[in-house]
């Protein structure tokens, strides 16, 4: 049950670089089609694009890389308890929805929008893709909070069938970057659920790029990524 926060950020860097070449390439593709238009032209025949499409099909490769994050996720998870594949399931079709939304929605309107103000302010591709870039949250960081999301997700379906008495720990990288709260939580653990519920009001991690999560203690918490002897001496 090793920790894998590693290879999750790992993915989520893939992710964010399918999801920039993919903008890359819709955009070229939309300048080849405007060349030469009026920015009044060029709104006419972009208009007819189905654009959320295009970026749908380019990023499909980048959402079965986030499949695999999950499962991974999942594979290393330890608890006691059960949650049926159909909940899993449904947990990772609403994660995949609201990714979608950054990730082709917006990102759709986005292109579209900036593309139509660069060709009619006679920006090069590379000004476009920049004011784009402007606008747009970092995709790196999307992802890896969006398996924080998920993980909080299901650690609190599997608490709520645990015994209150169960432990805890709170595990994940405890470095530079780590937050006040997380070392809080670091320090709190082995805690029981209903010590953890009494604290800090649920089983959530920091939520936004967040890269630690709440699991049910093993009879090895080192192997679970859990660094108590770290917090100790620092």
């Amino acid at each position: 049950m090793p920790d894998i926060s590693s290879e999750l950020d790992r993915i989520a860097e893939i992710i964010a670089t399918k999801s920039n070449k993919a903008v890359e390439e819709v955009v070229n593709t939309l300048i080849e089609l405007t060349q030469g238009k009026t920015g009044e032209e060029a709104l006419e025949i972009l208009s007819g694009i189905n654009l959320k499409y295009a970026m749908e099909s380019k990023m499909a490769g980048a959402f079965a890389l986030y499949d695999q994050g999950i499962a991974s996720m999942l594979d290393n998870m330890y608890t006691t308890t059960f949650i049926s594949e159909i909940k899993l399931r449904l947990l990772l079709d609403n994660s995949k929805r609201i990714l979608s939304s950054e990730f082709v929605d917006k990102m759709s309107a986005n292109i579209l929008q900036k593309s139509i103000t660069g060709i009619s302010s006679k920006l090069t591709v590379s000004e476009i893709l920049e004011s784009i870039k402007d606008v747009t949250p970092e995709m790196e960081t999307q992802v890896v909070t969006a398996f924080g999301q998920y993980s909080n997700a299901v650690a609190n379906l599997l608490a709520e069938t645990l015994p209150d008495d169960t432990k805890f720990i709170y595990i994940g990288a405890y470095d530079s970057k780590t937050r006040p709260k997380c070392e809080q939580k670091i320090g709190f653990s082995p805690a029981t659920k209903s010590d953890i519920i009494g604290r800090f009001g649920d089983f959530n991690n920091e939520i936004w790029n967040c890269r630690h999560r709440w699991e049910q203690i093993s009879s090895s918490p080192k192997d679970q990524g859990f660094q108590e002897e770290k917090f100790v001496s620092a």
